[in-house]
């Protein structure tokens, strides 16, 4: 039977401990979503309305969507 590893409490790591494991942990959550081509989802200055998102694939595409709030449906408006 395998012993139970020790939580380990956000406020015990120093910063540059909590800095690496963060990391870590979103490298391998990148990983996860580039293997199965789903975007990162972000805004910026091309996102004029609030419901306005860049989805940027793992291939580099890049497109400027919009999302209905009600259905979630989303509209390409163009390619960046």
């Amino acid at each position: 039977m395998e012993a139970k590893k020790k939580a380990i409490l956000i406020l015990d790591c120093s910063e540059e401990d909590l800095t690496i494991q963060m990391e870590k942990t979103l490298k391998t959550a990148l990983e996860k979503n580039a293997h199965m081509n789903l975007p990162l989802v972000y805004r910026n200055s091309f996102c004029k309305e609030r419901n306005q998102f860049v989805h940027e694939y793992p291939n580099g595409k890049k497109l400027l969507i919009q999302q209905n709030s009600k259905t979630s449906e989303e509209i390409v408006l163009r390619e960046l």
